[in-house]
């Protein structure tokens, strides 16, 4: 149990130390209240925040696919800013991937962006294999998006309703409430 929860210390504080060496720590916004539907830090919060349009951005997929804000208008999406080795991710994406399932794998968009610059497109193929849905676009982000809107954390969720108006926003491994809250969103 004690190892257990030290490997799960070690994934959460590891990819700060590494964010921070590889320069994706912006310059630090000031402080806004946070809204009580969302665990944002107040840094993140200043730029994206629950009822504001979710950041523009251009990413592309494994697939060679070009991704947008807008390509993931129409249903709501979930923009999730992670590591193939993180592994809260891995098993919060185990578990919004059942709830996908269950609500018949067409509620939602799933977008996963890869911060750290050193995986490659086999990484991520291989990450969606193991841990997500076929469906869900993968992407590294290589433009600089987790930069600019002041990402400080792995595991950053933000779910988003068809218009692409920010719903929620979470920074902790996917619990039950997050999962409800997907349901609540999608449905």
């Amino acid at each position: 149990m004690k190892k257990t929860i030290l490997i799960a210390i070690l994934c959460c504080a590891l990819p700060l130390i590494i964010l921070g060496i590889i320069g994706l720590y912006g310059q630090r916004s000031p402080s806004t209240k946070q809204s009580d539907n969302t665990s944002a830090p107040p840094v993140a919060q200043a730029i994206l925040a629950v009822g504001n349009l979710f950041s523009d951005f251009t990413l592309t997929e494994v697939s060679g696919e070009t991704i947008t804000r807008d390509s993931l208008k129409g249903k709501p999406a979930i923009v999730w800013f992670t590591t193939s080795w993180c592994v809260p991710c891995q098993i919060g994406a185990r578990d919004v991937a059942k709830v996908d399932d269950e609500l018949s794998g067409q509620a939602f968009n799933v977008l996963v962006v890869f911060v750290d610059p050193r995986e490659s497109k086999d990484d991520l193929i291989n990450w969606r294999k193991n841990f997500a849905n076929p469906d869900w676009m993968v992407a590294l982000d290589q433009g600089g998006f987790a930069e600019r809107i002041g990402l400080k954390f792995l595991d950053s969720k933000f779910i988003l309703d068809k218009d692409g108006i920010v719903k929620n926003i979470d920074f902790k491994q996917a619990d039950d409430n997050y999962l409800n809250t997907i349901r609540q969103i999608a449905r």
